[in-house]
């Protein structure tokens, strides 16, 4: 087991912080994200979890939103709510999307001409993409939460920023039972769209998102090779482009193929990309994680054996939790930063000076695969951050 375990199975506590998601600076000041909005694309949510409650019982969603496609895709819109908004593409005048935001927009669910069930999930009615929006939130924002592994093994989860608020997205489309699933990429496009254009202008929320995360990567490419022109990647790349040159960083998962390279999905150079590391050796990038000249941070995920230590918890569906591996657990850690980070420096820092800010003051990345990832590479360290000065 690693030297502090259990504590190293929450995550906040192998970024610097408490395992309640508190970092405190050299000058005594403790920071937890509070003030400040994240934004998840994911495919589903369920945000009856507990973990999306604070401690007085108030909700951390600050808002729902689910998008669709009713063409173009095998996945087709799982919105149960849907309105129709025209969006033409090249060669198709005509085409939109579903959207929807009323409260409960971005739980599982079918759309009323189209349904979808994953037999792995064990609740009834068995919707699809049922968990994994849960673990990417909830790692963002979630709530301190007990989990007893036995009657001696007291473990915690907790948000990365758990005083921060998160707008989840639902992307997530599908159809049959056990058929075809998965994140149509005009939907991350509009979803990303829907950010700028939507959530930004609310006076309510709008000055509070500082971060976007899209646990995703798309098909794994060699090496750091830019995106082909007009293709997914660069329509990804050109909306985080206007973001980031607002204040609002879009990170991205950098995938799990074991490959020198990253995704179709994060060949801009607007996308921040994350790596994985273990949690027996923090600064030794994982066996799956890929890695290349554009993924200069990384956070600690580890392979999720229980046996060895070498995992961390994120919440499970509607309740509880479970071991994860993946980068798509590294990107949330990122993505919550941004809000603990703004909550000391405020929004004058650049997304460019805080992400040079995360890498300069991280841990430096070691072990044999290193050398392919970014010169200056390191993991994640908040508190760290925290004492350092963005410039």
């Amino acid at each position: 087991m690693p030297a502090d375990w259990p504590s190293t199975a929450t995550i906040p506590y192998n970024l610097g912080g408490t395992v309640n998601g508190v970092y405190t600076d050299r000058n005594g000041k403790s920071y937890d994200g509070t003030g400040y909005i994240v934004v998840d694309i994911d495919g589903a949510f369920r945000n009856d979890n507990p973990v999306f409650k604070d401690s007085l019982g108030r909700s951390k969603i600050a808002g729902e939103v689910c998008i669709g496609q009713r063409t173009g895709t095998d996945w087709l819109s799982l919105c149960k709510l849907q309105s129709w908004v025209g969006r033409p593409l090249p060669g198709d005048p005509s085409a939109g999307y579903y959207v929807a935001s009323q409260s409960g927009a971005s739980l599982p669910s079918d759309a009323p001409d189209n349904s979808c069930r994953d037999t792995a999930n064990s609740d009834s009615p068995q919707y699809c993409h049922y968990y994994h929006g849960a673990a990417t939130a909830g790692i963002m924002v979630g709530q301190p939460t007990v989990r007893w592994d036995d009657a001696n093994t007291k473990l915690m989860y907790s948000g990365v920023a758990p005083g921060a608020s998160v707008i989840t997205v639902k992307i997530g489309g599908g159809t049959g039972t056990d058929g075809p699933q998965g994140w149509p990429i005009n939907s991350v496009v509009d979803a990303l769209n829907y950010v700028n254009s939507t959530l930004l202008t609310r006076a309510d929320i709008g000055s509070k998102i500082v971060a976007v995360n899209i646990s995703a990567s798309g098909k794994s490419i060699a090496g750091s090779l830019p995106c082909a022109t007009g293709g997914d990647g660069a329509r990804i790349d050109a909306v985080a482009g206007v973001l980031r040159a607002k204040g609002i960083a879009v990170v991205m998962s950098a995938g799990n193929d074991s490959v020198n390279g990253t995704g179709a999905w994060t060949c801009g150079n607007n996308i921040i990309p994350v790596g994985a590391t273990g949690i027996r050796s923090v600064t030794t990038p994982t066996s799956y994680t890929n890695l290349s000249q554009k993924v200069s941070l990384f956070a600690p995920v580890g392979t999720g054996d229980r046996a060895s230590g070498d995992f961390v918890l994120a919440p499970w569906a509607g309740y509880g939790s479970f071991n994860v591996w993946g980068t798509s657990f590294s990107s949330p850690q990122v993505a919550a930063a941004f809000a603990v980070l703004r909550q000391k420096f405020g929004t004058a820092p650049s997304v460019d000076s805080l992400v040079r800010l995360m890498q300069t003051t991280g841990k430096p990345l070691d072990g044999d695969r290193a050398g392919l990832a970014a010169p200056g590479a390191s993991v994640l360290d908040i508190r760290a951050a925290l004492n350092g000065t963005p410039g």
